[in-house]
């Protein structure tokens, strides 16, 4: 009797424990366009505003440019893995991938501590919305 309860404990625990492991969201699939634009764009602590406010300065916090930008090159990787929400597959997979390659561009010159790399990245980050939006984001 002792054994068994020794081991429906154990097994018990066994399953508490696997509910407490996160699941990576890799087999779901990249995020959601939406999800990336909102984390990435939406209010005065999203990276974008960050990033501006910081690039703007002569002195940026490195610190704090560093860990937007990172934050920033993670998501907009997903990009493009969507597809479109409407117009052309190859005109999105142009688009998405730079602005994909421009957030890592960012991030690696953030590590550097590089501010005209880190500004020029975030300047043509900034200057693809509009191309982007007016092609395929849905009305």
């Amino acid at each position: 009797m002792k054994r068994l309860i020794c081991t429906l404990t154990a097994m018990g625990l066994l399953v508490f424990a696997g509910a407490l492991i996160p699941t990576s969201g890799a087999a779901d699939g990249p995020e959601p366009i939406g999800k990336i634009m909102s984390k990435l764009h939406k209010g005065k602590k999203a990276p974008m505003a960050v990033l501006k406010t910081q690039l703007k300065s002569a002195s940026p916090e490195w610190p704090v440019v560093q860990k937007e930008a990172e934050t920033y090159a993670k998501y907009s990787a997903d990009m493009p893995k969507n597809d479109p929400p409407k117009g052309e597959a190859s005109s999105w997979a142009k688009l998405a991938k730079a602005y994909a390659g421009n957030a890592k561009a960012l991030e690696e010159a953030a590590k550097k501590e590089d501010l005209a790399a880190s500004k020029a990245a975030f300047g043509k980050i900034g200057s693809s919305c509009k191309e982007c939006h007016d092609k395929h984001k849905e009305d």
